[in-house]
């Protein structure tokens, strides 16, 4: 039975209604509606004065940033942390936020900036632990165990830090809310005050958010529109390899990408991801072909493995780590079709290894090279790195900033590279192979050994 003066909030969207509903209007999400009493604050503050001035008068101002003490986590963030910013880092319980907010706290205190660690979920004995497990010793990074968003605040202002971790947004709480911590109320309300003192006081905060079984952060759509920045630290508990995605930055360009290993000291970063996921490839093993993709805007030299085998069952299955499905599908009917008569019949397998997850159309004809290597059991030849898009007629297309990715390619020692015809045809370089069809890329890839 409904409460007398509430009201029901989605928890994905943040959408209200006086009934409750199954499936939300707004955003179609199923029994994401939750009960909250409806009783606004009071505000006592005095009320300012607005006043609107021209965009010619507003005066310019310089963008300082300090140093997160790691270099590929700087160039995500678009070249540090930024004072007076709300950063956001999501990700699955157990993938590495605190191990690696922990060293960041670390290394920025070290630089001379005072540092406040908030955590309610983990006692001041478990953040000691793992504390002298990173070798974390300096006398700049302060803990604070408690979940309570003011006493985060009344905290920070005693101790005035340049940066505020807070670990998690979904296990603080207002108390003034009578609702429990992690409901939509609870996150809007201290991801507000929070917002407020970062705004106020020149200081950047940090927000650790737990993403659900969709992989979007619990809590409220509300929360990524507040916050400055909005992070992804991907990866399997069972690889070694963690990916940091930039999804928003208001200070910075969206959709870069670093990569960290894990080890038993924390996390490390990887400053030549390329050489990080070539380095176990053996290129005598037919199905294994190289290409070069974006993450942001940096090329990275990733390995396609294939494995073509005949099928068990009557209906040939299609099984894919780490890339689409459904792009795998396309590049196997258009090689059918122009290429290996009856691979469509066959068991085919495609990984991308070391966790790297890979959605552009960049390594359509890497795979098919890999596909029709293993079909044939012939292997690749061992200079070569493989770039371009398919289209459903066997034609290979143009992809974005090939440029980068042949400099990528020839970096990490590859001598020649299979690329569309339209670039190499601008190109007086001897090393590029320009195609037109996947069929003249194949006889290329696998007729050229050394």
């Amino acid at each position: 039975m409904k409460r007398a003066g509430s009201i029901f909030v989605c928890s994905s969207c943040g959408f209200q209604s006086p009934r409750w509903y199954g499936k939300c209007p707004e955003c179609g999400e199923w029994n994401t509606m939750t009960e909250e009493d409806k009783g606004g604050r009071e505000d006592t503050r005095r009320r300012k004065e607005a006043k609107a001035i021209p965009f010619t008068e507003i005066p310019e101002s310089v963008l300082t940033r300090f140093s997160s003490g790691f270099e590929e986590f700087d160039r995500v963030l678009g070249g540090g942390f930024v004072p007076g910013s709300v950063v956001l880092l999501g990700g699955e319980p157990g993938v590495g936020k605190s191990t690696l907010l922990l060293k960041s706290a670390d290394m920025v205190s070290a630089s001379g900036r005072r540092v406040l660690y908030t955590s309610g979920e983990e006692s001041q004995s478990q953040v000691a632990l793992r504390s002298r497990r990173l070798g974390v010793k300096n006398a700049d990074l302060f803990f604070l165990g408690s979940q309570n968003v003011d006493d985060i605040i009344d905290a920070a202002r005693k101790i005035k830090p340049s940066l505020v971790i807070v670990d998690s947004i979904q296990t603080a709480e207002d108390e003034s809310l009578p609702s429990l911590p992690g409901t939509p109320a609870q996150i809007r309300a201290c991801a507000t005050k929070l917002l407020e003192f970062a705004k106020g006081n020149d200081v950047t905060v940090v927000l650790v958010g737990h993403t659900v079984k969709t992989g979007d952060i619990a809590g409220p759509r509300l929360l990524e529109h507040l916050v400055d920045t909005v992070l992804y630290f991907e990866g399997e508990k069972t690889n070694l390899h963690r990916i940091i995605r930039a999804q928003k930055n208001r200070f910075g360009p969206t959709y870069e990408v670093c990569v960290f290993r894990m080890e038993d000291e924390g996390l490390e970063e990887v400053k030549n991801p390329s050489q990080e996921f070539l380095s176990e490839r053996n290129p005598e093993n037919p199905g294994s072909c190289v290409s070069v993709c974006l993450s942001g805007t940096q090329p990275i030299c990733i390995e396609v493995e294939a494995l073509v085998a005949p099928s068990v069952y009557g209906a040939p299955r299609r099984i894919c780590t780490e890339i689409d499905q459904n792009r795998v599908s396309l590049v196997l009917a258009v090689l059918a079709r122009n290429v290996a008569a009856g691979l469509e019949t066959k068991d085919a397998f495609l990984k991308i290894p070391g966790g790297f997850k890979v959605s552009e159309p960049a390594v359509d004809l890497a795979c098919a090279v890999a596909l029709v290597s293993s079909y044939r059991q012939i292997p690749v030849a061992s200079d070569l790195v493989v770039i371009g898009e398919l289209g459903l007629s066997g034609e290979v297309r143009m992809v974005p900033r090939l440029e980068d990715r042949v400099k990528e390619a020839f970096r990490m020692g590859f001598s020649r590279a299979l690329v569309p015809e339209r670039f190499a045809r601008g190109e007086s370089r001897k090393n590029l192979v320009g195609v037109r069809t996947v069929d003249e890329a194949v006889r290329h890839a696998l007729s050229d050994r050394d």
